[in-house]
């Protein structure tokens, strides 16, 4: 896997955009809705653009697998909150671990001062909470907020 920083770009947020809309991913986000189009744009070129907000695609191969961003609060928090999405193609293929170990990674060489990043999961999203479990996220909260110390 490769993972890239996400470009201000049609096709970039097309890929987003796919992804944000397919079922499962809808299925467990807090909004449910379905995404317009035109307010995905605004969203995509705004999220994309914010300096508080570290933005990424995942590629395998060259195919898109999915996007994971990290958002703090202003240049000097020291916690951020994680979120990502993964293709309903790569589902089973046990690349989730990996998947958020490439974010970190990035994550710390771009942000140096973040020393919590905080997952915030439903509690009926089983897959999520047994991943961020696993990976020692320390559950902080009965509605399933995770936080994970990068100085380990």
């Amino acid at each position: 896997m490769t993972i890239r920083k996400a470009f201000n770009s049609k096709d970039d947020c097309d890929f987003v955009f796919t992804l944000s809309n397919d079922p499962i991913v809808r299925r467990n986000s807090f909004n449910q809705e379905i995404i317009s189009y035109e307010s995905h744009c605004k969203w995509y070129k705004s999220t994309v653009e914010d300096e508080n907000t570290l933005f990424f695609l995942v590629f395998e191969s060259d195919s898109f697998v999915g996007q994971i961003r990290f958002k703090r609060n202003d240049i000097y928090s020291e916690e951020c909150v994680i979120s990502l999405s993964i293709s309903e193609s790569c589902s089973g293929k046990h690349i989730s671990e990996d998947f958020i170990r490439l974010g970190i990674c990035e994550l710390q060489n771009n942000w140096k001062n973040i020393k919590f990043i905080i997952a915030e999961v439903k509690d009926d999203n089983i897959a999520s909470n047994k991943l961020f479990s696993n990976m020692e996220f320390e559950l902080v909260s009965t509605v399933n907020t995770y936080k994970f110390n990068t100085k380990l």
